[in-house]
């Protein structure tokens, strides 16, 4: 009966995907019914695939100095987002696990994080483990990688954000807490309005994930901000350098991966609340998240509003425009069986963002915590589907999913047209993972993943881009080998890349309610790219304090939309798009090397990236129309860009902790010119003093911050050199006992001396406007 009913779900499945495959353009209104019928009959094609036994693993933590037990110890499996917590004896327990090798991480506040990989072969397991003590940070697992591992397992460099410092960041910019990691900075025109750079990459150079899926909202301009929420975030991983073996187009200068919240622990109901006030905004935010765990299904759920004003510089000017609010929610439900887990999650993400410009500035009121000229109106909606498979020895991973993106610019509401701009970007994503049985010495698997995408301008005068489809197809493969104390790793992969844009008008991106003077233009393109992209590293672990990393990757981009096609003004630019420009590839060395004991590490990264073929944007000979001066056209050349990290972490007594961190960038053309939004060198350092609590109040802490941000007198093309500047901050906060609950309370002041600055990556430098002045910030939070 079983192998009949397979057989039937099977059948299903085959004329669902082929009816797909067979009208690949016309998908947009069924797409998610196939999606989620494919989803709900997932867990049904796996039921007579494994008989559903009870494996268990169990064990005792204790302390590794003195073998006292611990309690509360996080006990979490990140391959099925299944956790629990330690006893009051120290004992843990998890249940229905599947057969085969498992990568469980054991996390406690004050501990170093242990990580073990665990073959499960029978169904009563036991492992106990002895937990260090360490007042620095400590390492994470990063499923990012490829394969979900330890941090120091990897050749390629992935930094991560952890949940308990992005509590702590206080800015209302998502950007800016992305900001406190090394080697990455931000193009920024506003506290909403922020795109992130990787050691002198960004736009359509780095990919952004969330939670795993590849994120598509017109990310070609810096004006166009990538739409993910930060709320609830477990932690953020940032992949320096090329990815394109693992994600493809788009990922040859990184890759930013925020990770959702871990379900709560078996069977238990847990609910949030935090409110956080910025005086710099005059702005708050609210955040409201609830999720349970039973013994075999999760569900969660979680809620958010944003609202700020125009921010205040250093001088008490408010900087017009800038205002920006926001609603979201996030949901997410899953089944997690001893052959695998089932995950849908549904994001939302709706922001109204004030575009500071000379036509807005005039027909603003600062008092105003509304967008009502000049502002995009957005809409981010996704649902995805998460699913791992144990099949005997093999483990198979399928996702997939579907975001719809609607960008909307309106503009002064007293001309005859309002909207200027109304697009419709409709992305399908796909990916599959083969993971092959191997030693506890190696991994291999193979992939495939997949895009379809259209993007439709609707009734307003200005196209951005043109209406135009997308289709991606590829195959990986990614193999791990340890010999020794030598970890190598080697990846191939091949992409191709369809884009089509049928006969239309070119419409130009003027941002203004008419193109008349422009000359009317056709565009039609029909164009593939193919490329080979492979991956060669090693660590090595000198001891067991000091490793060596090393990672020689290639990476590769196909040109964007505006790339290839954009006529018309764009700011004060009249620009033109070139329909043959070629793919962008490169070639990347990485030097890491990583020291660490109990009380301080040491990080230290070194790049070198060779980029053939960089698209650039340069001022020709041929008059613009309008007298806007030349056209501005893309061509391309040669270029490079090195530089590096550095991070040092010492906790010299047991209430004190020191930080700083160093990160650089040159990037030139091969002509000489230097590259455009390449950030300042930065220098951070941090002072952080705890004390000792007591019945009520539970870990206090002061920290102390300074940014040091060098002169940038290497300016692009179109840009000026910028000044050096100085940024003092001040934090203090505690866990408290409120009543039954746990709450905490952090009160923070940056830019404390109310510096008067303009950042290099300022797009609102050109019109002399300062960054936002000191930020007094109030964050509260309450756990239920």
């Amino acid at each position: 009966m079983q192998k009949i009913r397979l057989l039937i779900n099977w059948i299903v499945l085959y004329h669902l995907t082929s009816h797909y495959f067979t009208s690949l353009r016309q998908y947009s209104s069924n797409m998610i019914r196939y999606i989620l019928a494919i989803l709900l009959l997932l867990p049904q094609f796996t039921y007579g695939l494994n008989e559903t036994k009870n494996n268990k693993l169990s064990g005792c933590i204790t302390d590794f100095d003195n073998g006292a037990s611990l309690p509360g110890v996080s006990i979490f499996i990140p391959e099925l987002q299944k956790g629990t917590a330690s006893t009051a004896n120290g004992k843990y327990l998890l249940e229905n696990l599947p057969k085969g090798r498992i990568t469980v991480q054991f996390s406690f506040v004050g501990y170093e994080t242990v990580i073990k990989t665990i073959d499960i072969k029978k169904t009563q397991s036991k492992m106990n483990i002895r937990m260090p003590f360490t007042s620095v940070t400590t390492q994470d697992v990063v499923v990012s990688g490829g394969f979900p591992s330890a941090q120091h397992e990897n050749s390629i460099k992935i930094s991560v954000l952890p949940k308990a410092e992005l509590k702590l960041l206080s800015s209302p910019s998502m950007g800016e807490k992305l900001a406190s990691i090394p080697g990455v900075d931000i193009i920024s025109r506003s506290p909403g309005v922020s795109t992130p750079v990787i050691r002198g990459l960004s736009l359509n150079n780095i990919i952004f994930l969330n939670n795993g899926v590849r994120l598509e909202n017109f990310q070609f301009s810096p004006d166009h901000p990538f739409l993910v929420n930060d709320q609830g975030a477990d932690h953020i991983e940032v992949i320096k350098g090329p990815a394109s073996l693992l994600y493809g187009s788009d990922a040859m200068g990184g890759v930013i991966n925020i990770l959702r919240e871990k379900p709560a622990s078996a069977n238990t109901l847990n609910a949030d609340f935090t409110n956080e006030y910025h005086s710099v905004t005059h702005g708050y935010s609210t955040n409201v998240g609830v999720k349970s765990s039973q013994k075999e299904r999760f569900w969660m759920i979680r809620v958010n509003q944003q609202s700020h004003k125009d921010y205040k510089d250093g001088e008490g000017n408010y900087i017009p425009n800038t205002r920006f609010n926001s609603k979201g929610l996030q949901l997410g439900l899953g089944i997690i069986k001893d052959f695998g887990s089932f995950k849908l999650y549904y994001d939302y993400l709706s922001p109204k963002l004030g575009m500071t410009n000379g036509k807005s500035i005039g027909l603003v009121n600062t008092e105003n915590r509304k967008s009502h000229a000049w502002y995009q109106d957005l809409t981010q909606q996704m649902i995805s589907s998460r699913n791992r498979l144990f099949l005997g020895d093999y483990k198979l991973e399928l996702n997939a999913a579907y975001q719809f993106n609607q960008r909307r610019l309106n503009g002064d509401p007293k001309s005859e047209i309002f909207r200027l701009v109304d697009m419709d970007l409709k992305t399908f994503t796909y990916d599959a993972k083969l993971y092959f049985p191997c030693t506890m010495g190696s991994d291999f698997l193979i992939g495939l993943q997949g895009m379809h995408q259209s993007n439709t301008n609707q009734d307003a005068p200005n196209h951005i881009i043109p209406d135009a489809q997308i289709d991606d197809f590829s195959v990986f493969s990614l193999i791990k080998k340890k010999i020794n104390k030598v970890a190598l790793q080697f990846g191939l992969r091949y992409d191709h890349r369809k884009l089509y844009v049928p006969e239309q008008e070119a419409g130009g991106h003027t941002h203004s309610s008419s193109q008349t003077g422009s000359e009317e233009r056709i565009v039609s393109i029909n164009r593939n790219f193919n490329n080979l992209n492979t991956s060669l590293g090693a660590t090595f672990n000198l001891s067991e304090s000091l490793l060596l990393r090393t990672n020689f990757a290639t990476g590769y981009r196909a040109p964007n939309l505006a790339e290839l096609s954009q006529h018309g003004l764009h700011g004060n630019r009249f620009e033109e798009g070139n329909a043959n420009l070629d793919p962008q590839k490169s070639l990347e060395s990485d030097l890491g090397i990583h020291y660490h004991t109990h009380n301080h590490n040491i990080d230290l990264s070194w790049f070198y990236n060779k980029v053939y073929n960089y698209i650039n944007l340069a001022p020709s000979n041929e008059p613009a129309p309008e007298g806007s001066g030349f056209v501005y056209k893309y061509g391309q050349q040669d270029a490079k860009l090195y530089g590096g990290e550095i991070a040092v972490n010492i906790a010299p007594l047991p209430y004190l902790k020191f930080h700083t961190d160093f990160a650089m960038v040159i990037a030139k053309q091969d002509d000489g010119e230097r590259l455009p939004f390449i950030p300042q060198h930065k220098l951070n350092t941090s002072l952080r003093l705890f004390g000792k609590g007591n019945n009520i109040f539970h870990a206090p802490f002061l920290k102390l911050s300074w940014k040091h941000a060098f002169d940038q007198n290497n300016p692009a093309q179109f840009e000026t050199k910028t000044k050096a500047y100085d940024l003092i901050g001040i934090q203090l906060g505690s866990d408290f006992k409120l009543g039954k609950y746990q709450a905490n309370l952090l009160l923070s002041a940056d830019n404390l001396f109310n510096e008067e600055y303009i950042d290099h990556l300022s797009s609102l430098k050109p019109l002399n406007y300062y960054n936002p002045g000191r930020n007094i910030n109030v964050k509260l939070g309450f756990r239920f």
